[in-house]
């Protein structure tokens, strides 16, 4: 922004006028002596100034600087969350705050709606996102009457602290796009408050006349657990009533829903470098394929068509160490791009990176 602003340049601007004067501005001149130093504080001021701007402005800000940008706009940033899961046992019952672990996570037993119980991980995040259901619980104390504890299904996965991206697009959308009097951005912005939903797609008139659909994309690009579905159902519109008792105004129904996983398959046949292996190329081939469905999932503009690539698929392939070319590249049996809808997500089909020499 400031690029020009050297003392150089600001020096020979500052001489280029006494000249006019006819004064001598040569080097060891008073005039020259007596200018040099505040021209090379004004330049220094420049130099300073141009990240201070950076800070402040929202395609630059970040950390803390952007949740400043985002409180003046009542936009604030999603907290990192815990994993839950259903806690399965035999015998007595624990009492919520007993703590367990596995493979080194901790987790903490709570009481949750009806009574059930479950364990909430003690750390937030996306760490304790992958225990298999049937995986024993270990309590950290002696509990009496307990004869075995489980880990049952994952209630919500964790997720980690919103990224700047992430939340320098809401503010963006918050700015873009008023929010207010139940438009599609308001009812966008209410489901994105809830640190489980990375995104929000609002379908206007889904059923009818004052109905509205929510389908609900977590951080992670894929589609939102039961919990998050309730969590913002009841709070923009219980049971779907229309009453008003929620966020949305009175006579406007609400219909929150997880997205739909769209599971693609993904097969090539490879030329491996040498020493690499069919283990190594599925294995980050997967890596890639997914963060690439994430990034359709959670950025692909709201009035562009979700599209799976082929070309990008092969770029993504080719582009891995192990792989000195492909070919034979497919999608869901088929050499074409796919098409996404507005209610899905795609989803990398598990174990089936099928790379083949």
């Amino acid at each position: 922004m400031f690029e020009d602003r050297t003392y150089e340049n600001i020096h020979a601007e500052v001489l280029a006028e006494a000249e006019e004067l006819d004064v001598d501005t040569r080097p060891g001149s008073i005039i020259f002596d007596a200018t040099s130093f505040s021209c090379f504080k004004l330049a220094e001021y420049y130099s300073d100034v141009e990240p201070i701007l950076q800070l402040v402005l929202l395609s630059t800000a970040a950390e803390e600087y952007l949740d400043e940008k985002g409180a003046e706009y009542k936009v604030y940033r999603n907290p990192a969350t815990p994993a839950k899961y259903v806690f399965e046992y035999e015998g007595v019952a624990p009492l919520p705050g007993e703590r367990f672990f596995t493979d080194g996570l901790y987790f903490i037993l709570r009481l949750g709606p009806s009574n059930a119980l479950y364990l909430e991980a003690i750390e937030a995040g996306t760490a304790s996102n992958s225990i298999l259901p049937g995986t024993s619980a270990v309590p950290m104390n002696t509990v009496p009457g307990l004869t075995a504890a489980a880990f049952g299904e994952l209630l919500e996965p964790g997720a980690a602290i919103e990224s700047d991206k992430d939340y320098r697009a809401r503010i963006a959308g918050k700015i873009g796009g008023p929010a207010e009097s139940g438009n599609r951005q308001h009812y966008k912005t209410w489901c994105e408050e809830d640190p489980g939903v990375g995104r929000a797609r609002i379908i206007p008139l889904w059923a009818g006349e004052n109905t509205v659909k929510g389908s609900l994309i977590s951080p992670e690009g894929t589609p939102v657990t039961t919990t998050v579905v309730d969590r913002v159902q009841e709070y923009i519109d219980p049971g779907s009533t229309g009453l008003g008792n929620g966020a949305a105004p009175i006579g406007a129904h609400f219909t929150a829903v997880a997205a739909e996983a769209l599971s693609i398959e993904v097969a090539f046949t490879v030329t491996l470098a040498a020493g690499a292996t069919l283990t190594q190329v599925e294995e980050m081939a997967a890596a890639v394929l997914m963060a690439y469905f994430r990034e359709i999932a959670l950025y692909t503009p709201e009035k562009e068509p979700m599209i799976v690539r082929i070309t990008t698929v092969g770029s993504l392939i080719h582009a891995l160490a192990p792989v000195l070319d492909y070919s034979d590249l497919k999608l869901n049996g088929a050499t074409g791009n796919v098409a996404i809808a507005d209610t899905q997500v795609p989803v990398l089909k598990e174990g089936v990176v099928n790379a083949s020499v």
